[in-house]
C-alpha cells in the first residue's frame, strides 16, 4: 500500500498592539491568518491526471471550513474550526470521508499549534520540526524560504509556506516526496498538496475557490 504524506492544517497567528499614551492612535491589529470567529473558506481538490503529467483535474470533492467558536482547552485559548466535506460519494481514502469534524489551533509566539502539542506553521523560523510517526518513516516540517505566487480559483496570492517530508531516519535520507501548505497574510490557507511519499509529484491539490473574511 502507498503512503501518503497527509498534511494538516489551516493556520493562525494573532498579534495586537497597542500604546499608553491616550494622545497616540493605536496601531491596526495584524491578523495574519484571519483569525476571527466567522471567517470562512471553502476549498475543491484537484487531483494529478497521471504519473506522467502535472496536470491537475476537479474532483467535486469540497472542504468548507468554518471558524464558529472559541474554547479553552488546558488553559489556553483555541479557535474552534468546523471542516464539512463533501463529493468524495465513492468513499476513495486519498480524498478523505464526507462529513463533519473539527479541528482546534492557536497562536504560540508566532507559531501555529494544534491542540495536540504539534507545531504546524511557523511564520519566520526554519527549524526543522517533528510532527508525527507516519506508517514507515517518520515526517518533519520547516519554513520554505522566501515567498511564492500561488494562482488558485479564488485569486493570486503571496505566500509563505511549509515543506513537509519524510525521512528514512531522524537526520537521515529525504524521501522523493515534498509537500507544501501555503499560507497568504490576511487571507488564510490557499493551498496545500497531498503526495504518495515516493514521487515527486503531488497526486493531489487541495485549493482555496472562495472566502469571507470579517
Amino acid at each position: 500500500m502507498k503512503n501518503y504524506l497527509l498534511l494538516a492544517g489551516l493556520a493562525l497567528c494573532f498579534i495586537s498592539c497597542s500604546s499608553d499614551d491616550d494622545n497616540t492612535i493605536p496601531e491596526p491589529e495584524e491578523n495574519f491568518y484571519a483569525l476571527t470567529v466567522g471567517n470562512s473558506w471553502v476549498y475543491e481538490q484537484y487531483q494529478r491526471e497521471n504519473q506522467a503529467t502535472a496536470v491537475y483535474n476537479p474532483t467535486g470533492v469540497i472542504d468548507s471550513v468554518k471558524i464558529v467558536a472559541t474554547e479553552m482547552i488546558d488553559g489556553y485559548e483555541f479557535y474552534k474550526y468546523r471542516i464539512r466535506r463533501s463529493g468524495n460519494d465513492s468513499n476513495n481514502p486519498i480524498h478523505g470521508q464526507n462529513g463533519e469534524r473539527f479541528n482546534y489551533f492557536r497562536d504560540s509566539l508566532g507559531y501555529l499549534v494544534s491542540h495536540d502539542g504539534k507545531m504546524v506553521f511557523s511564520r519566520e523560523d526554519d527549524q526543522e520540526f517533528f510532527l508525527y510517526d507516519g506508517p514507515v518513516y517518520p515526517v518533519y516540517t520547516k519554513r520554505g524560504e522566501n515567498t511564492e505566487i500561488i494562482t488558485a480559483e479564488a485569486g493570486e496570492f503571496e505566500c509563505g509556506y511549509m515543506e513537509i517530508y519524510a525521512r528514512m531516519e531522524p537526520g537521515g535520507e529525504l524521501l522523493p516526496a515534498l509537500d507544501k501548505i501555503h499560507y497568504a497574510e490576511g487571507i488564510g490557507e490557499v493551498r496545500r498538496t497531498i503526495s504518495f511519499a515516493s514521487s515527486s509529484i503531488p497526486v493531489i491539490e487541495r485549493r482555496l475557490i472562495s472566502y469571507s473574511i470579517e
